[in-house]
Formats: C-alpha cells, structure tokens, sequence
C-alpha cells in the first residue's frame, strides 16, 4: 500500500486507501539496497520522502505528484528501461485474446516516473513542488 519496489522501480503510495489521507512512514526497504528513511504525505500526495542509497546506482521511483529534489542533485525524468541491474522487467509475450472476449481497460492513476543517480551510503530528500 505504501510502497512497491518491482517493474522496474520504487513506487510510491502505490495504492493508499482512502482512509489514509495523510500520515507518515519510516525504514521500508526496497530492491537495490535503496532505504525509505522517511515518508510524509497528505491528501494522498508525497509531500517529502527521503531515500538512503546503501549500493548506489540509479533510483527508479514513481510518484502520485511531482517532486523536486532539496540538494544540487539531477532528478530526471525516467525513460526507458532502469540501468539499475536490480531492476531488469522481463518483456511480456502479447496475449492471445478471444475475439469474443469483451475487454474493459482499467482506470490508472497518473503518475510520475523520476530517475536519480545515487552514492553508496547519501541520503536523498525530494519534496513536492
């Protein structure tokens, strides 16, 4: 519910219940050695989390809203695969559907997919803009 680490990379607030609207988190770990140090969100939007980086490399996170980083450190917009070797997705076949099958797509969330460039052991804050 707070957050998932899979497909690619960390996600945060990934299916918060309603009744969550604001609250705080802290020591979720995830794939890569990346430590969710500490989360605060309200009306369903991180409003700052900070991230530790125990092996360093790239830090794939998805978020509900936009963020920025507090430091002189590059947050960019994620394209592509993640060249975290953590996170390699595997390419799915395309399924075979019955052409009497009805399909109704699901409604998605709008997201935001960052990539940050991390040190072993520094401590990342992003805050909402």
């Amino acid at each position: 519910m707070l957050m998932q680490s899979a497909d690619g990379g960390v996600h945060l607030l990934p299916a918060l219940p309603d009744v969550w609207q604001a609250g705080s988190i802290t020591g979720l770990r995830a794939i890569g050695g990346f430590e969710v140090v500490n989360m605060e969100w309200k009306g369903g939007k991180v409003t700052k989390v900070s991230i530790k980086s125990n092996l360093g490399g790239n830090l794939r996170v998805r978020t509900p809203n936009a963020l920025k980083t507090n430091k002189e450190v590059a947050l960019k917009t994620a394209v592509g695969q993640n060249p975290n070797p953590f996170y390699v997705t595997e390419n799915t076949p395309t399924p075979i559907i019955s052409t009497a099958a009805t399909l109704t797509a699901p409604v998605l969330k709008e997201t935001v997919l960052y990539d940050l460039a991390t040190q072993p052991g520094k401590v990342y804050t992003l805050v909402s803009q």
